[in-house]
């Protein structure tokens, strides 16, 4: 029987450092634009309601709630960060969950202002203090303007789902940098006792959940800013403009609904990338099937099932996979080029179940529920085999591959 032993846990590298740096630098820029924008509310709120200017009470709030998006924004940067025993994978989703609340948070942002733009259409208001509105606007112009040039680099600096980590800059040397300090070991060996596996870091690394998350912070202050601009024509319009009724009528909302298409085309793809994430969908450049026939191909591989795919966070790919042998030899041999086969398809952490079939398993999996005992055999348990019992326990083995 083959034993499996856990290496020494490897230094961790200067990558691990840098990306703690790099949380530490969001969260400080989150700090200072939630105080800028909070100060701001405070004084939209009370200067709109000393010059009894409803534009200017409606828009504090809109500041309100980019005071909560930034909020969960930094709640969650905070969260990821957290060493946790309970969950084996750490906190590092929360940073998607907090871009995909934020994401959503900003559709239904878009709709009230979408409903609002209509109801303005349908029964039109002039605007009232048209100077007092232009001082307002030019101040929270000046605050986004802060903002966005704070978050530009995190909002840009993500990779995009249909993407390869290979192609992002960012992403690809993150990986290079942590997984060369797991690198597994393989050596030749003169006895099957003498499997070596690495245990995996206590702490993981959230680098392209934080990304998502500061995109969904940036799109917000990108709203704010344009929503400013819109509010600085108007006001000009309405202050220096004699004459032109209709056009100063209409320009406010119908500039708002133009707002509301360009920030659903540029909001969607983030709540669309944040839910697949969670969802645990397999990213499009990762061809299961064409992996599988390549596995097939290999010396020694007999059979290929089980095998799933999804991300973590981001780029980040694991992969689980039950592979028949006709030998521990071939095994052996076999892992290396395995191990390649899925860093080349961009999966950095595989855990392979092994299955021989000098040991007993002619076909199918060796490892299967108790057909008397499961009611989840159709849920959790390899199909293939289902009504069949496993001989010993010697027949199935475990190890991690990493990449």
């Amino acid at each position: 029987m083959a034993h499996v032993e856990a290496a020494e846990k490897l230094p961790e590298s200067g990558n691990g450092h840098g990306h703690s740096h790099s949380h530490g630098s969001s969260g400080k820029r989150l700090i200072v634009m939630l105080t800028m924008t909070f100060l701001f509310f405070i004084v939209e709120l009370v200067f709109g309601y000393f010059s009894h200017s409803m534009a200017l009470i409606a828009d504090s709030f809109h500041m309100l709630s980019d005071v909560m998006a930034l909020g969960i924004a930094y709640g969650c940067m905070r969260i990821a960060t957290r060493d946790t025993k309970k969950n084996t994978f750490g906190w590092v989703r929360a940073e998607v969950l907090g871009a995909l609340v934020n994401g959503v948070f900003l559709l239904a942002l878009c709709f009230t202002i979408f409903i609002e733009s209509v109801t303005r259409i349908v029964e039109p208001e002039m605007i009232k203090e048209p100077r007092n509105v232009l001082i307002v606007g030019v101040i929270g112009l000046i605050i986004n303007l802060i903002g966005m040039c704070m978050f530009h680099g995190h909002a840009h600096g993500h990779a995009h789902g249909h993407e390869p980590p290979a192609t992002i800059e960012g992403e690809a040397s993150h990986l290079i940098a942590s997984h060369q300090d797991r690198a597994m070991v393989l050596a030749e060996m003169d006895s099957p006792d003498d499997i070596v596996v690495p245990t995996a870091p206590k702490k993981q690394q959230s680098g392209h959940s934080g990304q998502l998350n500061m995109r969904g912070v940036f799109l917000h202050v990108l709203s704010d800013a344009i929503g400013s601009v819109i509010v600085i024509a108007t006001a000009l319009v309405s202050w220096l403009v004699p004459g032109y009724d209709e056009l100063k009528l209409y320009m406010d909302p119908g500039l708002s609904l133009f707002m509301v298409c360009l920030m659903v085309f540029t909001t969607f793809p983030l709540v669309r990338e944040t839910a697949l994430i969670l969802l645990q969908t397999t990213p499009k450049y990762v061809e299961v099937e064409a992996i599988k026939q390549k596995l097939l191909k290999m010396d020694g591989i007999e059979a290929v099932h089980e095998f799933h795919v999804w991300r973590l966070v981001g780029e980040r790919i694991i992969a689980t996979v039950h592979i028949r042998f006709r030998s521990l030899r071939d095994y052996l041999d076999s892992a290396e080029d395995i191990r390649t086969l899925f860093h080349e398809n961009s999966i950095h952490s595989a855990t392979i179940q092994p299955e021989f079939e000098e040991m007993g398993a002619a076909s199918g999996c060796t490892f299967t529920c108790l057909p008397k005992n499961c009611n989840l055999s159709d849920v959790k348990c390899c199909k293939e085999l289902s009504n069949t019992e496993t001989d010993t326990k010697s027949d199935h083995h475990s190890t991690e591959l990493t990449p």
